[in-house]
């Protein structure tokens, strides 16, 4: 019987990294959650052992932009699953002030978790494959806006911006290990991240700019994502596809 795959998603705990976990448990995948605040990773693996056993989740707390942690999350799954064959890379925040406000924390913050969290997860676990001979998937949240840019988020518009470009980079220097390196950008998604947009007024001119005029569900990246890491998928690599109702074809 062949050994059950295992998957990271990090920002496991809520919104579309709980989505891809849930994704990934329904396709057989063993998965680690990652998240910062331990009480909603803990609530969401919970949930998801009593849907799928005990031994399909394990919980991390932990911090992606911290050197020592992101060590941590890899021993734990070597320890706990023995291999690594998928890394979505979901963890992020998207500080929102105007610009002349926006404050070199509020920056560092979105840089450190969004492009460093997304890189150390990548390399991290590309090791892993690489020492296992493992011909694994990463799969990097991307974002609309790290193709357009958007008001009062000028910390997330450009970390995204640089993921798209590290999955090209990233996928080129590991095809030779047949390892691939994809990205999505989800347009406008129901999840906390928003609530922000809820408490402005400003949520349904966010939607409102997809073809359809409404909002997506987080499981509609989840279920990309588990495709994408899917042998049907195989000759999709280095890319970053758009999830978004056609938000950046709707001028």
């Amino acid at each position: 019987m062949a050994e059950r795959k295992a998957a990271l998603v990090t920002g496991g705990g809520t919104g579309i990294g709980k989505a891809c976990a849930l994704s990934f448990l329904k396709r057989g995948y063993r998965v680690a959650i990652v998240g910062r605040r331990r009480e909603k990773i803990e609530e969401a693996a919970s949930e998801f052992k009593r849907e799928f056993g005990e031994d399909s989740v394990v919980a991390i707390a932990a911090d992606v932009s911290k050197q020592e942690d992101v060590k941590e999350i890899f021993d734990t799954i070597e320890e706990t699953f023995g291999r690594i064959d998928a890394v979505i890379n979901n963890a992020g925040v998207a500080p929102s002030r105007p610009f002349l406000e926006t404050s070199y924390e509020d920056y560092d913050r979105a840089i450190r978790i969004n492009q460093y969290g997304t890189f150390m997860c990548m390399q991290q676990g590309a090791r892993m494959m690489v020492s296992k001979g493992i011909a694994g998937v990463i799969i990097n949240m991307g974002s609309i806006y790290g193709k357009v840019a958007s008001g009062n988020i000028i910390g997330y518009n450009a970390s995204k911006g640089a993921v798209e470009m590290m999955t090209k980079a990233a996928a080129l220097e590991l095809a030779p290990y047949n390892i691939r390196v994809v990205a999505i950008a989800p347009g406008v998604i129901d999840t906390p991240m928003l609530d922000i947009d809820k408490e402005r007024g400003t949520f349904e001119e966010l939607y409102s700019k997809g073809m359809r005029k409404k909002p997506l569900d987080p499981s509609a990246i989840g279920e990309v994502a588990a495709f994408l890491a899917s042998p049907e998928a195989d000759g999709i690599n280095a890319v970053t596809i758009p999830v978004d109702d056609g938000f950046l074809e709707f001028k």
